[in-house]
């Protein structure tokens, strides 16, 4: 008998129903002494409300047949302003908040680690890395809606502990290969994936910890899983975070590394839901408790969520006759702005997030790559990557243009550039003007267009500082020439 069907209101099984809890509810709320809702069962009312249409629709009919048939302890009215929309628009300051919808604002704003590791992924010790990382998050700002772009974590860091992914979700947003080979933990590979650690950690410093040992992969595809993780939290101080298709493969593992995990400070998990099924087993096998901290990812075709046009989505996508323009805005699952290991093959590439398009169709590109046999190959790899792509400013032999994505409008005293979601104004000196035009043609060097102003009085510093501007503002082109050249040591 799984946990789920001890501690709840309703047995999925059985189909028996306890109407104690819910009686005893509406009777001290009617008499005022109704206390908090417990933030776990509101987190489940959420995610049953995203992923089931039938509940959104039992809800506005008959909510309190709808909570007591799927066993969630809530006041339907205590939390509607999470749920209904309609009356959120007709709030008014003389509206009470309940204390089961103060005690869930708490309990979200406390658990909102994203910030602080994004924070912890920005200080990077290595400034040429800082500064590129920088300027691909300013670029990134014209490229999404702000909210997609404040969700993008942008971790310096990540590890791919298999090739492939034994799962296969039709809608992959990076399309997984088929699982064929695993890095497993052996006395020759450990002491490898330590020695990684240790050098990640001497260029990038603590920054490094942001990361995570996940990509096109699922972590429980990798039977010693966790052993690299304790590695990982024990040389870079985190404990990092993980995200499975898997949670119901082996239910025990699940709750072990759960529990490893909030033993060693992490508390950032996510279980990628792939079906309503899915949901009702993860929801039958786990208590509201025991997932109060883990996300869902609500991945189902009923869930009133969207999924990223990027990868494989994107090829059904097309196969619908349905072009990258009229699709929702998002069009990645990225979030690495740095280096992407696989440990299986000793890959590593250097990659940013961006709107998956013919030449990046995963939805990131990739900056460079190479290959390593080890830790020493790997320093001397890395060390090149950072010199070739990762300067502090313009060089002189840069070719200078904006970015084939960026709107590009001459004024008389200037110029703006523009995307669907934030404009760049250089106005008020004519010398912008003809600067704009110059970039515009992108067919000369920073050193040229240094020159060329200096003939016409502008002093060399003037037109570097500028350059300069536009480059850290992510608005002069940076996307890889050419096919990446694989770098091997």
């Amino acid at each position: 008998m799984s946990n789920q069907t001890q501690n709840s209101s309703f047995n999925l099984t059985t189909g028996l129903i306890d109407y104690n809890w819910v009686n005893e509810a509406l009777s001290l709320e009617q008499t005022g002494k109704m206390e908090a809702v417990r933030p776990s069962q509101i987190k489940r009312f959420m995610e049953r409300w995203t992923a089931d249409p039938n509940f959104r629709k039992q809800v506005f009919a008959e909510p309190y047949k709808a909570i007591i048939s799927y066993g969630i302890k809530v006041i339907p009215e205590q939390i509607r302003p999470l749920w209904d929309l309609n009356f959120t628009k007709e709030l008014n300051e003389e509206l009470s908040v309940s204390a089961s919808l103060k005690c869930w604002q708490k309990f979200t704003d406390e658990n909102r680690t994203h910030r602080v590791t994004k924070s912890i992924a920005g200080n990077s010790i290595e400034p040429r890395f800082k500064a590129w990382r920088e300027r691909q998050i300013a670029r990134t700002t014209r490229k999404f809606k702000k909210q997609l772009g404040d969700d993008i974590l942008h971790a310096n860091v990540c590890f791919e502990l298999s090739k492939g992914c034994s799962i296969g979700c039709s809608f992959c947003g990076i399309s997984a290969p088929r699982l064929n080979d695993i890095f497993f933990y052996t006395q020759e590979n450990a002491k490898l994936w330590r020695e990684i650690l240790e050098l990640i950690k001497n260029i990038l410093g603590h920054s490094a910890s942001a990361g995570f040992c996940y990509w096109a992969t699922d972590p429980f595809d990798n039977p010693d899983y966790e052993k690299f993780c304790s590695d990982f939290h024990e040389i870079l101080g985190i404990f990092p975070p993980t995200t499975t298709a898997q949670p119901l493969k082996n239910p025990e593992r699940t709750r072990s590394l759960l529990k490893l995990s909030s033993q060693k400070g992490c508390s950032v998990n996510r279980f990628s839901i792939l079906s309503l099924k899915m949901l009702n087993q993860v929801h039958e096998e786990f208590t509201p408790d025991e997932l109060a901290f883990v996300s869902l990812a609500l991945q189902n075709k009923e869930a009133d969520t969207i999924k990223a046009n990027a990868g494989r989505a994107r090829e059904r996508n097309f196969k619908k006759e349905e072009k990258d323009n009229d699709l929702p805005e998002q069009g990645t699952i990225a979030c690495v702005t740095g280096f992407l290991f696989n440990m299986v093959d000793q890959s590593v590439k250097l990659i940013s997030p961006c709107n998956a398009d013919d030449r990046w169709p995963l939805g990131y590109i990739t900056y460079d790559e190479g290959t390593f046999s080890n830790a020493e190959d790997l320093k001397i790899l890395l060390e090149k990557m950072i010199a070739k792509n990762m300067s502090l400013m313009v060089r002189p032999d840069d070719i200078i243009s904006f970015p084939r994505d960026i709107k590009y409008e001459s004024f008389s005293d200037g110029f703006h550039l523009s995307t669907k979601f934030k404009t760049y104004k250089f106005r008020n000196d004519p010398y912008f003007k003809e600067l704009g035009e110059v970039i515009k043609n992108g067919d000369k060097t920073a050193e040229e267009i240094v020159a060329l102003f200096n003939v016409c009085g502008i002093s060399p510093t003037h037109t570097l500082n500028t350059l300069n501007l536009l480059l850290k503002k992510g608005v002069l082109d940076d996307e890889p020439k050419m096919e990446v050249i694989q770098l091997k040591i």
